[in-house]
């Protein structure tokens, strides 16, 4: 909301998404490097992880996408939990980068209707009621998608692991 108070939508827009971008690519990379070894020896027999990691491997851009998409997973929580699985790094980064871009704009857009009001613009309308339920509504659903998804993912992996 600041950048979007700062900068205007589009800047501020650009200005969170690359920087949202790369603290999540370190985020990342930090859990990659120096915690995913010592996870999987930790885990090393169970099923349900080796399911749940062998499924966002596979299906990494999709899976991250998607609950990028939703506040299902805390963001800074995520950025680790990803890099303790076994989606790869470029495909996350694009993957965090289309997920975190709606909730970004809708959050810069926000900080820059303030600006507007503080400025006294007229040419700015406000966005109403009608459009505030339709971001809520739209935010739901893609929760309880990514949500039936990612379970459907992780049910498939563990049944493919048990019949092996």
């Amino acid at each position: 909301m600041s950048a979007g108070l700062l900068f205007g939508s589009l800047v501020g827009t650009i200005i969170v998404s690359i920087s949202g971008t790369m603290a999540a690519s370190v985020a990342f990379l930090i859990a990659r490097y120096f915690a995913r070894e010592r996870i999987l020896k930790l885990v090393e027999g169970n099923k349900k992880f080796l399911a749940i990691d062998k499924a966002i491997g596979e299906n990494g851009f999709r899976v991250v996408t998607l609950l990028r998409l939703s506040p299902l997973l805390p963001f800074s929580l995520g950025n680790y939990l990803y890099g303790l699985t076994s989606v790869k790094f470029v495909p996350y980064v694009f993957a965090s980068w289309l997920g975190m871009l709606p909730g970004s704009w809708a959050y810069v857009s926000a900080g820059a209707f303030g600006r507007a009001i503080i400025q006294e613009e007229s040419n700015v309308g406000l966005p109403g009621g009608n459009g505030q339920l339709l971001t809520l509504g739209l935010g739901l659903l893609v929760t309880a998608l990514a949500a039936t998804y990612v379970t459907r993912l992780a049910k498939d992996a563990i049944k493919d692991i048990d019949d092996e």
